[in-house]
C-alpha cells in the first residue's frame, strides 16, 4: 500500500482512493473536516472554512474595492510581461484594502505562532486521515520558527508537520481559508481580471496560497524558480509562442507595506530568465552564486541583452505579477528592520494545445470535498476544479 502521505494531500485526485486513510477523509462530513483542521486552542471564529450561503452572499454584498484599476492598465503590456518574467504595478492597492491586508497577514501569522507553540497531542490527527505522530517538533526548531513563514522543518511527516501544511491547518498554507478579507482578495473580480489579463485566458484556476511574513533578522531567500508540470519544466529555452501556450502560473507577490532594494526582505528577480524553464538548473544560495554559476555569458532570447540580477524597490500597495518560470530570491531583512508582511496568490490556466489544466495539491482536502459536493459559490467552486475534476486535469493526479 503507498506511504500515507503520498496519497493524502489531495484525496479527490488520489492514485489510491481505497486507502482507508482516503476514504476515511472522503467519507466524513464536511463539517467533521472543518473542525479537524481548526483546533480548538486556535482563535478562528470567522474562518471561511465554518461559512455557508449566508457568510458567502455577505461577502459579495459588503465587497469593496482593493485595486486602482486605471494605474493596473497603466502599467501592464501583455507582450511586454511574456518577454521580461515579470510585470511590477506600484501603488495599486487602495489606502483601506492596505491596511486590512496588514492586518490580516499579522492575524494569519498569530495564528501560526499560536499553533507551532501549542500541545499538538490535542489535534485531531485522525481527523485529518493519520495516526497521532510519534515525533515532536524540538524547542530549538519552534522558536526559531515563530514570527516568519515557512519555517517548521519540513523534510518529513514524522512530527505532523506535512499534514498541518496539507490541511492548512497552518494558517501559511492558503490562509484565504482562515482570514475573511484574504478570501476576499482571492475571489476579488479586480484580482481575477488581473489574472485573465496576465495569463492570457478568460478561464483560470486556482495554484496555491500563502504568507510571506518576513521579521527582523530574516537571513534572505536562496534563488530558485517554480515548476509548472505537465512536461514544460527542465526542458529547454522556448519562443514566445511556445511559452504561451504552456499552462503558465502566475505568483502575485502583494506587498501592502513595500520595501526597499536593500537589507529589507525584497525582491531580486531576472528578467528574462522565465523562457529557458530551468526551474532545477537556476538554484543557488545567493547572488555571487547564481551570477558566476547560471548568468554568466546568458543572454536573453528574445532580447539579447546580458541576464542581470535586479533588485526591485516598491512603495507601500504594490505587486509584482511572476510567471513561475522566472528566476527569483529574497534579500536579507536587517535586524533592525519592522517586519515585512505580504501574502503570495498563484493562479494558472489550461494547457492551450492539449486543454490539460494541471491537478493541484495545494488546496486544502475540506476545500476541495467542499467544492465536488458544491458547498462553495460558482466562483471558488470553478478556480478549485482542478482539484477535485478528473476529467479536466485528464486523469492526472501528480501536477509534475
Amino acid at each position: 500500500m503507498p506511504d500515507l502521505q503520498s496519497v493524502i494531500r489531495n484525496p479527490l485526485l488520489s492514485s489510491d482512493p481505497d486507502h482507508p486513510r482516503v476514504r476515511a477523509v472522503l467519507e466524513a462530513s464536511s463539517d467533521d473536516l472543518a473542525n479537524a483542521t481548526r483546533p480548538s486552542f486556535l482563535e478562528h471564529s470567522d474562518s471561511p472554512v465554518f461559512w455557508g450561503p449566508a457568510e458567502w452572499e455577505g461577502m459579495d454584498r459588503d465587497r469593496e474595492d482593493i485595486f486602482n484599476w486605471e494605474k493596473i492598465e497603466e502599467s501592464f503590456d501583455p507582450e511586454r510581461f511574456l518577454v521580461d518574467g515579470y510585470a511590477v504595478f506600484k501603488d495599486i492597492m487602495l489606502p483601506d484594502a492596505r491596511d486590512r491586508w496588514v492586518e490580516a497577514a499579522k492575524q494569519g501569522q498569530w495564528i501560526n505562532d499560536a499553533l507551532i507553540r501549542a500541545d499538538w497531542s490535542q489535534i485531531d490527527w485522525e481527523g485529518l486521515g493519520r495516526p497521532s505522530p510519534e515525533n515532536r517538533l524540538e524547542s530549538e526548531a519552534i522558536e526559531k520558527a515563530i514570527g516568519g513563514s515557512q519555517q517548521v522543518p519540513q523534510s518529513d511527516d514524522s512530527a505532523g508537520v506535512l499534514t498541518l501544511r496539507n490541511h492548512s491547518v497552518f494558517a501559511e498554507y492558503f490562509p484565504a481559508g482562515h482570514l475573511p478579507f484574504l478570501m476576499d482578495v482571492l475571489t476579488h473580480p479586480k484580482m481575477l481580471a488581473l489574472q485573465r489579463m496576465a495569463l492570457g485566458t478568460h478561464d483560470i484556476f486556482f495554484d496555491h496560497n500563502q504568507l510571506l511574513t518576513r521579521p527582523g533578522g530574516y537571513s534572505g531567500g536562496s534563488w530558485h524558480s517554480h515548476k509548472i508540470g505537465g512536461g514544460h519544466d527542465d526542458c529547454g529555452t522556448a519562443d514566445l509562442n511556445t511559452y504561451r501556450a504552456q499552462p503558465n502560473a502566475v505568483l502575485n507577490i502583494c506587498y501592502p507595506e513595500g520595501f526597499e532594494a536593500e537589507d529589507d526582505g525584497g525582491l531580486k528577480i531576472v528578467r528574462g530568465s522565465h523562457l529557458f524553464r530551468d526551474p532545477s538548473g537556476c538554484r543557488f544560495p545567493d547572488d555571487e552564486a547564481m551570477e558566476r554559476e547560471w548568468l554568466a555569458d546568458r543572454t536573453h532570447p528574445v532580447t539579447s541583452e546580458p541576464l542581470q540580477i535586479e533588485r526591485l524597490s516598491l512603495p507601500p500597495g504594490s505587486l509584482v505579477c511572476c510567471l513561475s518560470h522566472a528566476a527569483h530570491a529574497v534579500s536579507p531583512k536587517a535586524v533592525d528592520k519592522e517586519t515585512r508582511w505580504a501574502t503570495l496568490y498563484c493562479y494558472k490556466k489550461a494547457d492551450e494545445r492539449t486543454g490539460l489544466v494541471l491537478p493541484s495539491h495545494a488546496v486544502p482536502p475540506v476545500w476541495a470535498v467542499k467544492a465536488q459536493r458544491g458547498e462553495l459559490p460558482k466562483v471558488l467552486t470553478e478556480l478549485f476544479r482542478p482539484s477535485y475534476d478528473r476529467e479536466l486535469t485528464q486523469g492526472l493526479t501528480d501536477p509534475y
